[in-house]
C-alpha cells in the first residue's frame, strides 16, 4: 500500500493508551486553573460589568464555594463512571466475548469522558483554594463562566458514554458493529471483488536462490507481538531495490514468538536492512477487528461459542451471529481465490483462502452446537446461500461441511423427527417446521 495508505492504516489499527488523553485534558485544566484567573485579575473592567450582569450577587467567597462545590461533584462522578466501566467489562467479558474489555478501552468517548471529568475536577479546585488562600478581593466571572461551560460538557460526554456502553453491552448492537467493522475489512483487503491471483509459495528447501537470509523477531515490539498488517508496496519495493525476493513468513493475525523468523529473504546476501524490513510491519495486543475479514469473523465466533457454552447455554445469540457471518461469507465468496495467492515475484506472503475463511467463521459454531437444532438448521441455511455465490471451483469446502453435518445428525439425533428437524435449513433457527429451501440460482 502506499505511503499515505499505510500512515492510514497504522492509525487505524494502532491502539491508542486509555492513559494518554486523560492524562493531557489535565494538564491543560490546571492550565487554564492559571490562565483564567490571570485574565479575570487583567480585565478588571470586563469582569466588574459581565459579574453585575450574571452574577450580582455573588463574591468570590461565594464563587470560590460554588466551585469547590463543582469539583466535589466532578470526582464523585468519575468514581461513579469508573466503577460502572469496571463492572461492564466485566459483564461483557463474562457473558459476550474477552473482546468486548479492548472494544471498551478503545472507545474515544470513553478516554474523552474520563479526561473531561477530571479536568474539570482539578480546573475547578485550584481556581477555588486560589480564591480561599489568597483571598481575592475581585469575581473570577470568566472562570466561572468557563467552569459552567465545563459542567454542560461533562454531562452531555456522561450521556454518551452511558449511551456507548449499553450499545457495546447489547448483544445486538456489539455484533452490528463487529459487522460493519468486518465489511470495511473485506472491502479494504479485496477491493476489486475479483480473487487475488498470484502464483503459490514455492516448497520449503526447493528455492532456486539457495539458502535464505531470515530476519526474525528478536526484541518484541511494544505494541504487542500479534501481526496485524504490512505494507506490502513498500516491502515490494525494497525487494526490488536489493534484487532480492522476500518472503513474509507470518500471515495476518499471527502471534509472532520470540525469535521467530519474519523474512525470509532470497538472493545477494549483505544487502538485507533489518529496520526497513520491520517498519513495515505492525504489530498489536489482539487481532484486529478492523484489519482483517478474519479478525471479525473470529471475534463473532467468540461472542457465539460465549452463548454455547454450558454457563450461559444462549443458542439465539449463536443465531444471531451466524447471521453477521453469512453476512461476511457472502461478501468474501465472490473476492477469495480457491487457494491462497502470494503476491509478486519481488515480494510474497500467504493470504487466507475461501476454506479458510468457511473454517474460522463456521466450524467451531458446527462442533459446540452441534446438540442445539436451532444453530444447525441456521448453519444449513448459511451454506445453502453462499454456494451459488462461491462457484463450483469454491464449493467444495461447504459440501464437505454439509456432508459431515449430516453423518453428525445421523449420530446426534436417533428420533426421526429430530433429524428431520435438524437436517432442515432455516434462516431464523427454528423459524417453521419444515425449513426453508434456498431458491435456485
Amino acid at each position: 500500500m502506499g505511503g499515505w495508505r499505510w500512515y492510514r492504516t497504522r492509525r487505524r489499527l494502532r491502539t491508542h493508551r486509555v492513559w494518554k488523553l486523560p492524562v493531557v485534558l489535565l494538564l491543560v485544566g490546571l492550565f487554564l486553573s492559571w490562565l483564567l484567573p490571570a485574565a479575570d485579575r487583567e480585565f478588571t473592567h470586563l469582569q466588574r460589568d459581565v459579574g453585575e450582569q450574571f452574577f450580582p450577587h455573588l463574591d468570590s467567597g461565594s464563587m470560590s464555594t460554588l466551585l469547590g462545590a463543582v469539583a466535589g461533584g466532578m470526582i464523585t462522578l468519575t468514581g461513579l463512571v469508573f466503577t460502572a466501566l469496571t463492572l461492564a467489562m466485566q459483564f461483557g467479558a463474562a457473558q459476550l466475548s474477552v473482546r468486548v474489555v479492548p472494544i471498551l478501552q478503545q472507545e474515544p468517548v470513553m478516554r474523552w469522558a474520563m479526561g473531561t471529568f477530571m479536568a474539570t475536577f482539578v480546573y475547578t479546585l485550584m481556581v477555588s483554594v486560589r480564591l480561599a488562600v489568597r483571598e481575592e478581593d475581585y469575581r473570577p466571572v470568566l472562570s466561572m463562566l468557563f467552569a459552567i461551560g465545563l459542567s454542560v460538557v461533562c454531562a452531555v460526554l456522561f450521556f454518551a458514554l452511558v449511551a456507548r456502553v449499553s450499545g457495546v453491552l447489547n448483544s445486538g448492537v456489539l455484533l452490528r458493529t463487529l459487522a460493519a467493522e468486518g465489511r470495511r475489512a473485506v472491502f479494504r483487503t479485496h477491493p476489486s471483488g475479483r480473487p487475488a491471483t498470484g502464483g503459490p509459495l514455492p516448497e520449503d528447501g526447493a528455492q532456486a536462490d539457495g539458502e535464505p537470509e531470515v530476519v526474525r523477531l528478536g526484541t518484541p515490539p511494544r505494541s504487542g507481538q500479534v501481526l496485524l498488517a504490512f505494507d506490502a508496496r513498500r516491502l515490494e519495493r525494497l525487494a526490488r531495490r536489493w534484487g532480492a525476493r522476500v518472503e513474509l513468513v507470518p500471515v495476518v493475525g499471527d502471534f509472532v514468538a520470540l525469535e521467530a523468523p519474519l523474512f525470509a529473504v532470497y538472493g545477494p546476501g549483505g544487502r538485507t536492512r533489518r529496520r526497513a524490513l520491520l517498519r513495515c510491519l505492525l504489530f498489536g495486543e489482539t487481532q484486529s477487528v478492523s484489519g482483517d475479514p478474519a479478525g471479525a469473523l473470529r471475534a463473532l465466533v467468540d461472542i457465539a461459542l460465549k452463548a454455547l457454552s454450558p454457563a450461559v447455554n444462549d443458542p439465539g445469540r449463536a443465531v444471531q451471529v451466524l447471521d453477521h457471518i453469512e453476512d461476511l461469507l457472502v461478501l468474501l465468496a465472490p473476492r477469495t481465490a480457491p487457494e491462497p495467492a502470494a503476491g509478486t515475484a519481488a515480494f510474497t506472503h500467504r493470504t487466507r483462502s475461501w476454506a479458510d475463511y468457511v473454517c474460522i467463521g463456521t466450524d467451531e459454531i458446527r462442533h459446540f452446537g452441534a446438540a442445539s437444532v436451532q444453530v444447525q438448521r441456521r448453519l444449513r441455511a448459511l451454506y445453502a446461500t453462499v454456494v451459488p455465490l462461491c462457484g463450483p471451483e469454491r464449493a467444495g469446502p461447504v459440501d464437505a461441511r454439509l456432508a459431515t453435518m449430516d453423518a453428525e445428525a445421523l449420530r446426534q439425533w436417533p428420533q426421526e423427527l429430530d433429524r428431520h428437524l435438524a437436517g432442515r435449513p432455516d434462516p431464523q433457527g427454528l423459524g417453521t417446521e419444515s425449513g426453508s429451501e434456498p431458491l435456485a440460482p
